[in-house]
């Protein structure tokens, strides 16, 4: 099984005066910095959720009941838990996000985001997938476009009884 992961390539090139290669060398990139971190922390930051009233279609964190394996081209839950107190549902939170820490002697950096869900159903909620969706906001008039960017499913289904709080954490980190 692969190790998911974020890669970077780096391909040099070099050609004659005649434009024929003559040296090619591609290499993986180890060079996530922090820099990088601090960009994708503030595209999230800026567009997180306002209020107590997420929608699938902003950019936070959310919580299904599905069972199929994620796949590369996820665009969504499979089955999603609605915001509310009705059969099923659950009270969504706030997304909150923790600034980048940088840890020199890991040589590493990282962000939390996170989220609370509360169970005011007044019968059982099983949540078995989780996931995140982020905007990304055009220059000019260009539109904001919504990507589901995180799907998992967790290696057990977590039943929350009636008045529990279920908080999902993510933790982004880099390293070089």
């Amino acid at each position: 099984m692969r190790k998911p992961n974020i890669d970077a390539y780096l391909t040099v090139i070099v050609t004659d005066k005649d434009g024929k290669v003559v040296y090619r060398r591609r290499y993986k990139s180890r060079s996530f910095v922090v820099g990088f971190l601090n960009a994708l922390y503030d595209v999230f930051s800026a567009h997180i959720q306002v209020g107590n009233v997420p929608s699938f279609n902003t950019p936070n964190i959310v919580v299904g009941s599905g069972t199929a394996k994620p796949t590369i081209n996820d665009t969504g839950l499979e089955t999603p838990i609605n915001n509310g107190t009705g059969v099923g549902q659950l009270q969504y939170g706030r997304d909150s996000l923790v600034a980048p820490v940088t840890n020199l002697s890991t040589n590493s950096a990282s962000f939390t985001w996170s989220k609370s869900f509360t169970n005011g159903s007044g019968g059982n909620v099983t949540v078995s997938e989780v996931g995140a969706y982020a905007n990304l906001t055009g220059y000019g008039a260009g539109p904001t476009q919504t990507f589901f960017i995180l799907h998992d499913l967790l290696p057990s289904p977590v039943t929350l009884a009636p008045n529990q709080v279920l908080t999902v954490i993510y933790t982004i980190t880099v390293s070089t």
